[in-house]
């Protein structure tokens, strides 16, 4: 199972973008299009993945236990009520983290024993733990951004070392997209936000109050009945299983090009 296993680490040089908001959104649309997925929450200063999915207080258990034999990796691991297809572990938030190389075994153990295709890992802002990571795991990374000018150049930071450590897989969400800056005032158009961070564009998730309000109780887009940000996750996931979906596909938004790029088409595709 490790071998078709896809890894991705949800990351970036700064923090505030929205990296686990990302995360578990993506997980939990992954999980309903019935991929079987492992989020683990490997952010050490600022946990809250739990929180995000409703899960304060549920676990008992964490990697750490897994790592040192106190427990069995299926002790570690919860599964969402909402879908049989979503699971989830994470670091203690407290006291002496693991050795990254025990991390990495404690993830793929976890991961084997619910028998997950994807894991996404969720990680502290910064480069030092997924270029160390990536000495153990080969994974794949997810960059998340937003549009403004200090978080383009963190991602373009983010890709470079990325790069440099031996990541081929990195690709980009820009999130928390403001649709009226972007059109109206001094915003970027898509496509300068990719050939400012040269990473290549996975998806764009819109700007979205209610998901705001939502996550505050522990609810992902997908539960969210007024939410707007469902489809762009779903897009998202789609990519990663392989298949071609034009960015804002199933979205209602006008003047779609101009958001991309005057010169380019509304119906652009993504892989």
């Amino acid at each position: 199972m490790e071998e078709q296993r896809k890894i991705f680490l949800v990351t970036s040089c700064k923090g505030g973008v929205g990296k686990s908001t990302v995360a578990v959104n993506l997980a939990m649309a992954m999980a309903i299009c019935g991929r079987r997925v492992l989020i683990a929450d490997c952010d050490t200063t600022n946990r809250t993945v739990d929180l995000l999915l409703g899960y304060e207080d549920a676990g008992m258990f964490d990697l750490r236990d897994v790592s040192e034999g106190r427990v069995a990796p299926s002790d570690a691991v919860l599964r969402d009520p909402r879908t049989e297809n979503l699971f989830y572990c994470s670091l203690p938030h407290t006291g002496t983290q693991p050795s990254v190389e025990k991390i990495a075994t404690a993830l793929t153990l976890c991961a084997d024993t619910v028998s997950a295709e994807y894991l996404i890992i969720d990680t502290s802002g910064g480069i030092d733990f997924p270029r160390a990571l990536y000495e153990y795991m080969a994974y794949g990374a997810i960059i998340v951004s937003t549009h403004t000018t200090a978080s383009l150049r963190a991602a373009e930071r983010t890709g470079s070392e990325l790069a440099r450590a031996g990541v081929r897989d990195i690709r980009l969400i820009i999130n928390c997209f403001d649709i009226k800056t972007a059109m109206y005032d001094e915003g970027r158009a898509i496509l300068d936000i990719i050939d400012s961070t040269h990473v290549p564009l996975l998806g764009v998730v819109l700007y979205d109050e209610e998901l705001r309000i939502a996550q505050e109780k522990g609810m992902p887009a997908a539960c969210v009945e007024k939410s707007a940000s469902p489809e762009a996750f779903y897009n998202i996931a789609r990519r990663i299983f392989g298949e071609s979906v034009p960015l804002f596909d199933g979205m209602e938004i006008k003047h779609r090009r101009r958001l991309v790029s005057p010169a380019d088409g509304e119906d652009a595709e993504y892989t």
